[in-house]
């Protein structure tokens, strides 16, 4: 199994904040237990190295996640996370619950419309944007993008063994692609 595979990215760090060593970051599940304090991350670069870390502290701020690391304590410790990506081993996770999926399952997953059978793209990006509208970024083979709601009456099959989400688009939705 490629090792990429045995983790889950959990949030995505966008910069450092504050003057303590604190990152804000967007954050991938939703789920603040995977923030807890003392817990064991992998914290992956952009450089594709790996850091082992424990969580000091989490907390949310403006829509936004607030991590702060054991061992980072100025804006300079903290600038060097910039664009990582924090992980958790999949195996640690529980099963979710029916109907529900981690973003990053999502991506990669054809979009197949469920009117045609067609193949309509990629699914290349996940989105929660405020007000709980969930998106799916869709990219065709003209790297055109669609933004998707993930919702059931429109995605109305999601086969992440397959990698395929089946769409019922609405009339004119292809025709909104940027």
């Amino acid at each position: 199994m490629k090792e990429d595979a045995e983790y889950l990215t959990i949030a995505r760090i966008t910069r450092p904040r504050g003057n303590k060593g604190e990152v804000a970051a967007d954050d991938l599940v939703g789920k603040m237990r995977f923030f807890e304090p003392g817990s064991a991350v992998q914290v992956v670069l952009p450089s594709r190295a790996r850091l082992q870390l424990e969580i000091e502290r989490a907390w949310q701020h403006r829509g936004r996640l607030i991590l702060k690391f054991a061992g980072f304590g100025s804006i300079p410790d903290a600038e060097c996370l910039r664009l990582a990506e924090v992980q958790v081993k999949r195996d640690s996770l529980e099963p979710l619950p029916e109907g529900e999926y981690y973003f990053e399952d999502l991506v990669g997953c054809a979009l197949v419309d469920d009117a045609t059978g067609r193949e309509v793209g990629s699914i290349a990006e996940v989105y929660e944007p405020p007000g709980g509208v969930l998106l799916l970024s869709v990219v065709d083979e003209e790297r055109k993008e669609m933004l998707v709601p993930f919702a059931n009456e429109i995605c109305t099959e999601v086969d992440i063994e397959s990698k395929r989400v089946i769409a019922r688009l609405p009339d004119g939705m292809e025709d909104l692609k940027a």
